[in-house]
């Protein structure tokens, strides 16, 4: 399955297959900006940082409104709860194996076909559009 998106007039196209394989089946998709790592970078003001993810492989495929990342101590010293990309530090709840989550909602609705992706997440199918702030991604295979 292909990811094709839009932004500016250009268009980008991802291999979800290969993307799921390279990240353990969570493809995490937001806005680019240098203190949130997203396997999907989108340039646009009008997406969140913490947009969306894309649950799957081998051609099926979930879209969740929203993220789950891991508590950080170090973040939480600082004025954000965010993951940074150049933390050197070692999370220990991590290293023992008891991570803890926290579930990011951003502002901005994530869309699917026009309608608000449902609390449960919603199965992706070809020719899906799916729409993030001014960002329109389509779903091909």
């Amino acid at each position: 399955m292909k990811l094709e998106f839009y932004t500016n007039e250009v268009i980008s196209i991802i291999d979800l297959d290969k993307l799921a394989a390279e990240h353990a089946g969570i493809i995490n998709i937001g806005q680019k900006c240098k203190q949130v790592w997203n396997a999907v970078k989108i340039d646009d003001e009008s997406v969140d940082p913490f947009q969306c993810n894309i649950i799957g492989s081998a051609g099926s495929y979930k879209l969740n409104h929203g993220q789950e990342r891991t508590e950080c101590p170090k973040g939480l010293l600082s004025s954000r709860l965010v993951p940074c990309n150049t933390c050197t530090g070692r999370c220990v709840n991590i290293r023992a194996g008891r991570p803890k989550y926290y579930q990011r909602t951003p502002e901005t609705p994530t869309l699917v076909n026009g309608e608000p992706v449902s609390e449960w997440g919603t199965e992706l199918h070809e020719d899906d559009t799916i729409t993030l702030g001014n960002v329109t991604l389509r779903v091909n295979s």
